[in-house]
């Protein structure tokens, strides 16, 4: 405890200790092993305080709408409608969603359950679509520059700070808050406890594996989960949680405000489709013939109707939440030169002065 370690911290190392000596005892390695009394009381676990404060439907819409990386949009919106914990959520494959029956297993092939349970779980109608839209089976939902994260801490961090929140909100907060809502709607007690994974001891192993496929298997539960997401959908200003891929087209043709940028209604349109079509600012500029001025006139106004979501996997700015051909094994597109490389082969408008391209 002088290192810094609190209770918790001190029980968790006497528990590996604790556990070691138990287990060379059972298999008569030792012939008697001394009891480990723990810092905490089983009454103290219990009033120990949640990982993070419960956060409700209006702050989620703002983590929502303060997210600017496509990774941090899929973490929130699979975590909020699986309440699963940060780990699974992490963890979760597109082989893990059972599109005919509407089924998400939360426990990835080849773990062994424990204690940290993790259920199959009905689909909410909000994330349905944010789940068909990866095809290759061991694609994951949640990745940065094509690599599985092992945690999300660092990009919460950045995205509670652009929304203005405070630091008790912890990645588990969605799960606290979102059982919250169920409770407060009156969902049994039950099938939020099978949601949380936490399964009622001496429950039958097989129960938990065909019971998902009943026809109301936590029917209450997932409307609930609908509920409160319709209750963001009310506070969100700028995420759209409805459309995975929307239509960039679509979009270009129908801006919420008429922006002053010196430029006729189909330059407009044509410009506003170039940056929904994920290219880079300069690459806009070039086909579109216009100044930069006005390209990034265009752009902010663009991202005041919609977040613009960082694409780590090549490296531009695009609506997309999630495309068909993203997948962990996509190429990266190529890198322009360094300006001032060998032989210093562009200007720095990019412009190739000797060399090979």
């Amino acid at each position: 405890m002088k290192q810094g370690a609190g209770p918790g911290g001190v029980d968790r190392i006497l528990s590996s200790g604790r556990a070691a000596l138990k287990r060379a005892f059972k298999w008569q390695e030792l012939s008697e092993a001394p009891h480990i009394f723990f810092m905490q009381t089983a009454i103290d676990r219990r009033a120990r305080r949640p990982m993070g404060r419960p956060i409700p439907p209006k702050e989620l819409a703002q983590m929502l709408d303060a997210a600017r990386s496509r990774h941090m949009l899929a973490y929130l919106l699979i975590a909020s409608n699986t309440l699963a914990r940060p780990g699974a959520v992490l963890d979760l494959r597109r082989s893990q969603f059972d599109e005919l029956h509407n089924l998400l297993d939360l426990n990835p092939p080849g773990r062994k359950q424990n204690k940290k349970f993790r259920p199959i779980i009905p689909v909410s109608k909000t994330l349905q679509p944010w789940l068909t839209g990866y095809k290759p089976p061991q694609t994951r939902y949640v990745i940065y520059r094509s690599k599985p994260l092992s945690s999300i801490s660092q990009m919460w961090h950045l995205t509670r700070e652009a929304a203005g929140l405070d630091a008790s909100l912890s990645p588990y907060s969605v799960r606290h808050g979102m059982a919250r809502e169920l409770r407060k709607r009156r969902v049994p007690t039950e099938q939020i406890s099978y949601i949380l994974g936490h399964l009622p001891t001496g429950s039958d192993a097989t129960t938990s594996i065909y019971a998902p496929y009943e026809p109301d298997f936590c029917a209450e539960a997932v409307a609930a989960i609908d509920s409160v997401m319709d209750e963001v959908r009310v506070h969100l200003k700028i995420a759209s949680i409805d459309e995975p891929m929307p239509d960039a087209a679509a979009i270009a043709v129908k801006p919420r405000v008429e922006p002053d940028t010196g430029v006729g209604t189909a330059k407009r349109e044509e410009i506003r489709f170039l940056i929904l079509s994920g290219l880079p600012h300069r690459e806009v500029v070039l086909r579109a013939a216009v100044s930069d001025g006005t390209v990034s006139k265009i752009r902010q106004q663009l991202r005041a109707e919609m977040p613009l979501y960082r694409n780590t996997e090549s490296a531009v700015s695009v609506p997309f939440a999630c495309r068909e051909d993203d997948d962990e094994q996509s190429s990266t597109g190529q890198a322009i030169e360094i300006i001032g490389g060998p032989g210093r082969i562009r200007t720095c408008d990019q412009a190739v002065m000797s060399g090979r391209l």
